[in-house]
């Protein structure tokens, strides 16, 4: 179902159910109202009738009689009865053997004083009311139809089942219109969005009138757009600076290649040629092992197992493997305050991913600090845990600040020293998988500070 046809069905539905207990509501408060009514024109007709038959005696039975029938002919034509202590019947308005009653109903009154109800689809008041010039007790019947009140009542019924059924009709038909009104909108967002190509992510959609939610919608849709041909460009970039990155080393290779089988040469000269060789070799895999890393950092952490793991640990077991790797590392770890809950140094991640972050970082303040040395210090608050990396190597100013986690950005200073661009960018993806952050504080010719900060598990 089509959220026009949704809209206007919903909306439909609901001014009908008003609508119909308004009506059915407005209905019986008349038919309430009509009966109410004229069940006090016959009380009045009884108690008129009681207090010129009884409570006056100087009345005429047979002038009151002739007046009596001349008014059955109105609106409302009450019957009269007047019934002594017997249950005889001591005045009439009209032929008594055409009144029907019984005398059941009249012991009824007799012990109810006053009641009100319907006898042979008729309306009924029956009244007792003593005399007190001779101390009898009479009973008075008046009973009717209602033929004015049960028309104008069956008249007020179909004109609401009509006025329903206009009004329905009506609603019916406007809520469609005001739904495709109201949803114009966004079809046009709809045709923008499927004019949109595969290729051509700059393209936007029209915002409207930058007021209401259709406008924050498309808003939004542009947001997701500039992030999505983003992701592309930074993909782009990433094959080319790959593939760059990949051809260097198998140019230097296949010139070499090349060189040695120009001419016979001596073992020694060969020698040399492999031993370049092997270091071009050892080169591109180093550059592959890093976009293999950045490429599984990139999957997210939707395929990663995370689990509590100590970050003292994780730096000390990195420290250990650099300095068993490299002679002139020097790494040292302090902790600036004293540890008394281990929740405190522990988060939920992946510890082969936390190894490579502080890997690249411990390897990086080393090869750039002209003495190799790296200082780490771990500290905690009540959110996070905090290790800062601090070298005393060329500095980064404060333009490539902003880039250096881009991949294959390296900065200018960086140029003589091997590298490709890519441990800063895995960091940072680590960092962000594990919903913590990677900053850095530096100072040309001074030195660089990386702090991590990854959310504890207490």
């Amino acid at each position: 179902m089509k959220i026009r046809t949704k809209i206007a069905f919903q909306f439909s539905l609901i001014v009908a159910l008003i609508l119909i207990l308004f009506s059915v509501a407005l209905y019986f408060l008349i038919r309430n109202y009509t009966k109410g009514e004229f069940t006090n024109y016959l009380k009045d007709r009884a108690e008129t009738t009681a207090k010129l038959l009884i409570k006056e005696a100087n009345v005429d039975k047979r002038l009151l009689k002739i007046v009596d029938k001349n008014t059955l002919s109105t609106l409302y034509a009450a019957e009269v009865l007047v019934f002594n202590e017997k249950n005889e019947i001591a005045y009439s308005n009209t032929d008594a053997e055409t009144i029907k009653y019984s005398p059941d109903l009249l012991e009824r009154i007799r012990e109810q004083g006053e009641y009100v109800g319907e006898y042979k689809e008729k309306k009924v008041v029956g009244l007792v009311i003593p005399n007190e010039l001779d101390g009898k007790i009479y009973l008075i019947l008046a009973q009717a139809t209602d033929t004015y009140g049960d028309a104008k009542l069956e008249n007020i019924q179909n004109a609401m089942i009509w006025g329903l059924v206009i009004a329905i009709t009506l609603t019916v038909i406007l809520s469609f219109f005001f739904a495709g009104e109201a949803l114009k909108p966004i079809a046009r967002i709809n045709q923008e969005v499927s004019a949109i190509s595969g290729r051509d992510f700059k393209k936007k959609i029209s915002t409207g009138n930058n007021r209401d939610e259709i406008a924050q919608l498309a808003t939004n849709f542009n947001q997701m757009l500039s992030r999505i041909d983003q992701a592309f460009e930074m993909q782009r970039s990433f094959v080319s600076n790959a593939s760059h990155e990949l051809r260097t080393p198998l140019a230097a290779i296949k010139s070499e290649i090349q060189v040695a089988l120009e001419k016979d040469r001596e073992p020694e000269e060969y020698r040399q040629i492999l031993h370049s060789l092997d270091q071009d070799n050892q080169r591109m895999i180093q550059l592959i092992n890093g976009l293999l890393q950045l490429a599984k950092s990139e999957q997210g952490d939707t395929n990663l197992m995370h689990k509590p793991v100590r970050v003292d640990e994780v730096l000390f077991e990195v420290q250990e493997e650099l300095l068993s790797q490299f002679d002139d590392f020097s790494i040292f770890i302090d902790f600036e305050e004293i540890v008394e809950e281990d929740e405190n140094l522990t988060v939920l991640g992946n510890r082969a991913l936390l190894k490579t972050l502080f890997n690249n970082l411990f390897e990086n303040a080393c090869k750039y600090s002209s003495n190799r040395t790296a200082e780490v210090r771990i500290k905690f608050n009540k959110v996070n845990v905090i290790v800062s990396i601090k070298d005393t190597g060329l500095g980064i100013s404060a333009e490539d600040q902003e880039r250096v986690f881009e991949p294959f950005y390296r900065t200018a200073s960086a140029a003589n020293y091997k590298g490709h661009g890519i441990g800063l960018s895995i960091c940072k993806r680590i960092a962000d998988i594990h919903k913590g952050k990677i900053v850095v504080r530096s100072e040309l010719g001074v030195g660089s500070t990386f702090i991590v900060v990854l959310p504890h598990i207490s």
